[in-house]
């Protein structure tokens, strides 16, 4: 009887134990997904705004209300048109297309991005 006790046990933590490292497997993998540098498939006759609108509100929100939002500055200025390139994170080339008077030498500082100082949806300064 105990046998049968400690064979179900170990039957029933071996199986938890799998489905907790599937489970975090599919998390990573979603995770590095948002990180690569290649945009998820979409309907691409549908456009950035009206797909994140839905899909990432509060950051359309923030890049809506920011001064950029305001002017419609495109997403694809920083990230990339999504298809033949994609950024998840801007590159600085992007604001500098704008910015160029306020480019910084990153080698002589300690933060190695504009957007280690600046949000990159509400471009709010120190972030």
């Amino acid at each position: 009887m105990k046998r049968k006790i400690y064979l179900i046990l170990i039957i029933l933590s071996f199986g938890l134990l799998s489905a907790g490292f599937i489970n975090n497997t599919q998390s990573e993998n979603q995770n590095s997904l948002l990180l690569k540098d290649k945009h998820p498939k979409v309907d691409w006759t549908i456009g950035c705004t009206e797909c994140h609108e839905e899909i990432t509100p509060k950051v359309f929100k923030d890049w809506n209300m920011s001064k950029h939002g305001q002017v419609g500055f495109g997403c694809f200025i920083c990230h990339g048109d999504g298809q033949e390139e994609f950024n998840a994170k801007g590159k600085d080339n992007g604001c500098l297309g704008c910015h160029s008077a306020m480019e910084v030498n990153f080698k002589k500082t300690k933060v190695k991005s504009c957007f280690d100082c600046h949000n990159g949806h509400t471009l709010k300064f120190h972030n």
